[in-house]
């Protein structure tokens, strides 16, 4: 037949599909599916596994070796069905009986009188389900059905496979009609072209042959690979997918190269200015990664570097002296925080480090005064700002540089790829480090900042203190409180992180926010000041009362995780978090380093009364990457970083923490690649899985 002939390309839009029209079209764009690429791409989300197909006539013999979870699989035609009801409950009963030359099986389904409606004698049936045996011998209870046609004479194609593909719905369109949808492109399919490298294809299907074998699998398929995403079709679309974005970080990364950014010069006077700001010695980290810096800034391209570490690692340091060489040889370099409190807290650092050369700095942010905020502007304009410190407010048109040379953004993955490129934009091509404050596992690495050249902080300073760190069941929470109030009353701050503003966000599990935890410091600290800041408060509120606790006014600070990063308190030695089961390890990680930070010995202490196994990570390890790459396993990549990253590459196959392997691989069958060059055709499949993996704003 005609619609059997394979007439359409991946490239096709899914409305050249039969009973496409508006609505589902509407339904596929929502999910992101617009080509029939797309709809081949999106795999099932669960295979069933229904059991081989037996005949009627062996099943009493299968039956006496199967286990009571077993299913099986029969096809046959069927002779009978009726309705009735049962004495006792009067449920509704729908029996039937299903013949296929070898023997007849009653079936009998439970509240299912619409089954009346849908078949009927001399129907031909798929069944699968239970075999049980009741007062007329062997039977199947509650099989799910599939009619394959009418008469002898039906369509067994998927239907009649052991393994049933599962999708799920997307508004009106149902999960039987996308199989139904995707069976019908297999049989009609241009078999694409395959791009992947001999050496990565080797041992793999074909890309047409993966499709099948993940829309249609073999009866000898082994159901824990379908599960786990480990089959070899599986590991072809991977190879595809994690390949076409290695190969566009590589393009980009290959042009970026060739760009020429300014000169930052050098000289020994310069040297010993940056040596009279140093506080202290820098660690053998911190000296490695200042070097990777400078030889960046000198070497004529254009500086695209990630700088990585542990908490209390060093990376403001790194980046103000970065900042420095720029500051100090004429040009303006600008810090991109996140957040108000950490743009001050970075500011309050620099103007220690500058001293009688502080007044050079510039802090502009979105709640200052508007004659503040025009005396900073034209500050920065003017260029008599040499030191620039802001947040989301440097995005602004009104906001222009002088000689913007260095943009070092704290936080990276918090700020939209748009709003890097605004800023990037107003130093016409600048020098460009980013630092992030959470460690990130290689792999998440590779794919989140796939383009930049990556400095890592894996030591800490001299006299960082270690911490304690301790997990308390509720009921036992007392100890910890004994042990803020020692603290307390040993001239220490303490901090109380909380998981929730009010009980609005309280969830199906008891939560205390953190109005109830109010009262019980209050309660429980009688004469203790106390410093309550979260997320709803007004910008000027949240800076007066976080500044109450940093200069000591307020002894005890009750917060959510604003204080998860740019908190600087030397004298608080000790943190609770309760409900510590809502954070990321990570997210915790980081809470943990706003202790420590002093010469008193610090207390980490987690309340929690689930998830323990989970969070003893914390107690057995105070290496933040080790906690990271436990962290990604568990939560997977999407939610590493505690919100959803557009930055983030949509891979519908590959999976960052299972292919990491792969990943690595695949950048190195790029790189080969590359350098021999890409052809039209090869550079036109990149765009469209670009495109398709939404890779364009990796950046």
């Amino acid at each position: 037949m005609a619609d059997t002939l394979p007439i359409l390309p991946l490239s096709a839009k899914v409305t050249a599909l039969r009973g496409v029209g508006p609505v589902y079209a509407t339904a596929f764009q929502e999910a992101g599916i617009e080509t029939l690429r797309d709809l081949l791409w999106s795999l099932p989300y669960r295979y069933v596994d229904r059991g081989s197909v037996r005949p009627i006539g062996e099943l009493d013999r299968w039956h006496n070796h199967a286990t009571d979870r077993d299913l099986t699989t029969v096809i046959g035609t069927l002779k009978a069905i009726r309705q009735t009801t049962t004495r006792m409950q009067r449920m509704a009963l729908v029996e039937a009986v299903v013949e296929d030359g070898t023997g007849s099986l009653r079936l009998v389904w439970f509240n299912q009188a619409y089954l009346t409606r849908v078949l009927r004698a001399g129907d031909r049936v798929l069944l699968f389900g239970n075999l049980a045996l009741g007062r007329h011998g062997l039977e199947m209870r509650g099989p799910s059905v599939e009619v394959l046609g009418r008469g002898e004479e039906g369509e067994e194609d998927l239907w009649v496979r052991r393994f049933l593909p599962l999708y799920r719905k997307l508004g009106p369109i149902l999960g039987r009609t996308r199989g139904r949808m995707v069976q019908d492109v297999l049989r009609r399919l241009h078999p694409p072209q395959d791009w992947l490298p001999s050496d990565l294809a080797k041992g793999l299907p074909s890309t047409m042959d993966a499709l099948i074998r993940l829309h249609q699998p073999l009866d000898d398929s082994d159901p824990g690979d379908l599960e786990a995403g480990t089959t070899p079709g599986h590991r072809r679309l991977a190879s595809e997918e994690l390949f076409a974005f290695a190969l566009g970080v590589a393009l980009r990364r290959a042009g970026r190269l060739k760009r020429r950014g300014l000169v930052v010069p050098t000289s020994e006077a310069l040297r010993e200015k940056l040596r009279a700001y140093l506080p202290f010695h820098l660690t053998g980290a911190q000296r490695t990664a200042f070097k990777e810096i400078v030889g960046d800034l000198t070497s004529g391209g254009v500086m695209n570097r990630l700088l990585q570490g542990d908490v209390g690692s060093g990376k403001t340091l790194v980046a103000f002296l970065s900042m420095a060489m720029v500051a100090e040889t004429g040009g303006q370099a600008a810090l991109l925080a996140p957040t108000e409190v950490l743009a001050r807290q970075h500011a309050l650092t620099f103007q220690r480090l500058l001293g009688e050369e502080s007044p050079r700095l510039q802090v502009l942010l979105g709640a200052m005064k508007a004659a503040e905020k025009r005396q900073a502007q034209a500050r920065i304009a003017s260029g008599e700002a040499h030191y620039v410190v802001g947040t989301h407010a440097l995005f602004q048109e009104s906001v222009s540089f002088d000689r913007l040379q260095l943009v070092v953004v704290d936080e990276q993955h918090r700020f939209g790829v748009k709003q890097r490129e605004a800023l990037k934009g107003k130093g016409g091509d600048p020098h460009w480090l980013v630092m992030s404050a959470t460690p990130i596992p290689r792999s998440l690495a590779l794919a989140v900042f796939g383009d930049l050249d990556q400095s890592v902080l894996d030591e800490l300073p001299p006299g960082r203190q270690p911490i304690t760190t301790r997990l308390f069941d509720p009921d036992d929470a007392e100890r910890a409180w004994d042990l803020v109030e020692r603290q307390l009353d040993a001239g220490h701050q303490a901090f109380v992180v909380s998981p929730a503003i009010d009980p609005q966000d309280e969830t199906k599990v008891p939560l205390r926010d953190i109005q109830a935890m109010e009262g019980l410091l209050r309660g429980r600290f009688p004469g203790v000041s106390i410093a309550v800041v979260h997320g709803r408060l007004k910008t000027d509120e949240l800076t007066l009362r976080m500044q109450a606790f940093v200069k000591g006014e307020a002894r005890l600070l009750l917060a959510t995780t604003v204080i998860e990063v740019g908190v600087d308190v030397p004298n608080a030695s000790v943190m609770v978090v309760d409900h510590a089961e809502r954070f990321g390890l990570s997210q915790l990680h980081q809470l943990r380093g706003r202790v420590g930070r002093g010469t008193a010995r610090s207390h980490f202490l987690m309340i929690s009364g689930s998830e323990t196994e989970r969070l003893k990570a914390l107690v057995e390890t105070q290496d933040g990457f080790r906690i990271a790459q436990r962290d990604l396993e568990l939560r997977g990549p999407g939610e590493f970083f505690g919100t959803r990253q557009s930055g983030l590459p949509q891979f519908q196959v590959a999976d960052l923490v299972r292919d990491r392997a792969l990943l690595a691989k695949c950048r190195e069958a790029a790189d080969r690649t590359l350098a021999h060059g890409l052809s039209e055709a090869q550079m036109a499949w990149l765009r469209q899985e670009q495109a398709r993996l939404r890779l364009a704003e990796i950046s």
